[in-house]
């Protein structure tokens, strides 16, 4: 394997699954590059890409047929993905790798305008991966199975485990200690 597509939802741990990979196999990375119309097919290499249903299904499946490996990822839990999907924009200015806790959500939260259309969006989002995995015969892996297995349901993918640890998890309590 010289070449690894990570096709994934938002807020699924995919860049930690991203970089677990990458330092398994010494590889780059490229986090969502086909964003800004950068992405560049080398070997070597370890990609990471937001699902979006507006690309279509053909789309994916000829950057797929560019790839070693490609490996699909989802969340079970929509409820904590699309508050994590709008703290990512209300509470961190849009940085996706910056820690935030999950006692600034607001009690109403679930009734916000924004956060509506953040879970409306992973919805569509799901939907579209699942026809794209069906259309592929690729199985989606799950962030829930990932992060507390430790493994892919891609036995044959190689994984640096640091990269799946606690300390790399972006929802905090938000409790301190002296420790």
């Amino acid at each position: 394997m010289k070449r690894i597509l990570l096709i994934t939802e938002p807020r699924t741990g995919s860049t930690s699954l991203m970089y677990s990979i990458g330092s398994a196999y010494n590889f780059s990375t490229q986090f969502e590059p086909d964003k800004k119309g950068k992405l560049k097919i080398k070997d070597n290499t370890v990609v990471k890409i937001i699902a979006t249903e507006w690309r279509g299904i053909k789309y994916y499946e000829d950057l797929i047929e560019q790839f070693d490996k490609t490996i699909l990822l989802s969340r079970r839990n929509l409820k904590e993905q699309s508050e994590a999907f709008w703290a990512l924009y209300m509470l961190n200015e849009s940085q996706p790798d910056r820690k935030w806790s999950e006692k600034d959500l607001p009690k109403n939260l679930h009734e916000n305008k924004f956060f509506i259309n953040r879970f409306e969006k992973l919805k569509k989002r799901k939907a579209f991966l699942k026809i794209l995995s069906e259309k592929t015969n690729l199985q989606i892996n799950y962030y829930e199975d990932v992060f507390r297995d430790k493994t892919l349901l891609e036995k044959d993918v190689k994984l640096d485990l640091k990269y799946l640890g606690p300390q790399y998890k972006l929802r905090t309590k938000g409790e301190s200690t002296l420790l």
